[in-house]
């Protein structure tokens, strides 16, 4: 019953982190589910991937939650959901096929890599519109660009086990989206990621021997529904809030969690 009140009150954390910056998944999940999962007697060599698969599951429920819950408020523009979750999707797929290809700890440096770049961009105000954008017209890159974007933040999402919000949020503010609307669209992109990356490591997961009974594939099931009733709870809370955050607080706070992600995957390289 402990495990369960533990793996509960961390899904209410991560649930409204999930809807207040979209963020939530890989970056938040994994770390606490990796400190966790050993004292639930899961196999110390199998701790990391049942983390990832986990993570993944969960985030496609706190994805369609989240979804749900901006959609009721109307922050999200369906229009350019639909001109790029195609390829995101697509994307996903590249990456899963890609991740038996690439070493993790690549994977990690170049992410990393890429999010101090656009971090360093936003801290000297070479991109301001990322602070604040004025109520004029969204205005997208040419679809051609949009969906080439759209395939590579689908790869990198899936290959790093993580939803793209790091990358569509900065996408949406370059384009004159307020921060919470891009953080409400981050939600239904995310789910390609979750989805193909959770039915990957389920399949795996079907042919390791030595797994206990409450797992279905490498997914921990005791995990994913105290995590994910948490998440229930959590998501309206972070929406109500970022509902009346003003604009520029809330996207600076949002670089600065990026910053706290940064360092955590700084800290975890070996």
């Amino acid at each position: 019953m402990l495990t369960y009140l533990i793996f509960l009150t961390v899904g209410v954390i991560i649930g409204i982190t999930s809807s207040l910056f979209g963020f939530g998944g890989g970056f938040l999940v994994v770390p606490a589910l990796f400190w966790l999962l050993p004292h639930a007697h899961v196999p110390t060599h199998l701790v990391m991937h049942v983390a990832v698969a986990t993570s993944l599951t969960i985030m496609m429920l706190n994805s369609i939650n989240s979804t749900w819950t901006h959609t009721r408020r109307g922050h999200i523009n369906w229009a350019i959901f639909f001109s790029i979750a195609p390829a995101i999707a697509i994307g996903s797929i590249l990456g899963a096929f890609l991740s038996i290809w690439i070493s993790g700890n690549t994977l990690r440096y170049s992410f990393i890599c890429f999010l101090s770049a656009i971090i360093i961009r936003n801290l000297l105000n070479l991109n301001k519109e990322f602070k604040t954008v004025s109520p004029a017209e969204i205005k997208l890159p040419p679809a051609y660009l949009l969906k080439t974007m759209g395939l590579g933040i689908g790869a990198i999402a899936t290959l790093l086990g993580v939803g793209g919000s790091v990358l569509t949020v900065p996408l949406l503010r370059r384009s004159k989206m307020r921060m919470i609307n891009a953080v409400a669209l981050a939600a239904p992109l995310s789910l390609p990621v979750a989805l193909f990356g959770a039915t990957s490591y389920y399949i795996i997961g079907l042919h390791i021997a030595g797994l206990s009974n409450g797992f279905e594939g490498l997914i921990y099931l005791p995990a994913f529904f105290g995590i994910g009733l948490g998440g229930f709870i959590g998501v309206p809370l972070g929406a109500r809030i970022g509902h009346h955050l003003p604009d520029r607080f809330y996207a600076r706070i949002y670089i600065l969690l990026q910053i706290l992600v940064i360092l955590f995957m700084l800290k975890h390289q070996n």
